[in-house]
């Protein structure tokens, strides 16, 4: 019995040693969030304080760390793809909308009623909710939020019309049990073939 919880004792840290040495590989080398988009602002010729809701993203595309930069000036969308390492532009991405981009907080409700749209027509209390995020975006020009919150086995996502209030989209999925999870069978599955090794 001993010798099996060393041998569970050892795999276990193993596992932990490859995560942190995995997140310690993620920082490094990278230009960093700032760069990214200072990178995309001098391409399209816009100083920051003009660019409206900007963004920008870690993310992988085809194994390529890459950062995506999204923002918006005169009535038109900027999407940028720029390699995590060595800050080169990847892809752009330049869309024109009809309207002008309202300035944030003009005429749009707010995070607060925004929430309580989604809560309400998930019949679910904020008290009860967990991993809660509301996060202003646009969509194909219009200016709408999501909300996100995690209540009772289930992960809830929102999107609501930042101006109406309308809800446009709802995505409700069960959580995952832990002994579902592929790891979990695998894991089980060494545990048992060791055990019999000892008996």
């Amino acid at each position: 019995m001993k010798n099996i919880k060393k041998i569970i004792s050892v795999v276990m840290a193993c596992l932990i040693l490859a995560g942190v040495f995995a997140t310690s590989s993620f920082a490094a080398g990278y230009i960093g969030k700032d760069k990214a988009k200072e990178i995309a602002l001098n391409h399209a010729g816009i100083t920051a304080d003009k660019a409206s809701f900007m963004k920008c993203e870690f993310d992988y595309d085809d194994g390529i760390a890459v950062y995506d930069v999204e923002f918006y000036f005169d009535r038109c969308e900027y999407n940028y793809e720029i390699n995590a390492k060595n800050g080169k532009i990847l892809k752009v991405e330049k869309d024109t909308f009809g309207v002008d981009v309202p300035a944030p907080g003009q005429e749009y409700i707010s995070k607060a009623e925004a929430k309580a749209i989604a809560f309400k027509h998930a019949g679910v209390k904020e008290a009860d909710a967990k991993r809660v995020k509301v996060t202003f975006d646009f969509d194909d020009g219009v200016a709408e939020y999501e909300v996100e919150f995690h209540a009772d086995k289930f992960d809830y996502d929102y999107e609501i019309d930042a101006v109406s209030g309308k809800i446009l989209k709802v995505e409700k999925d069960r959580d995952f049990d832990v002994t579902d999870m592929v790891f979990v069978r695998w894991f089980d599955a060494i545990a048992s073939f060791i055990r019999n090794l000892f008996k």
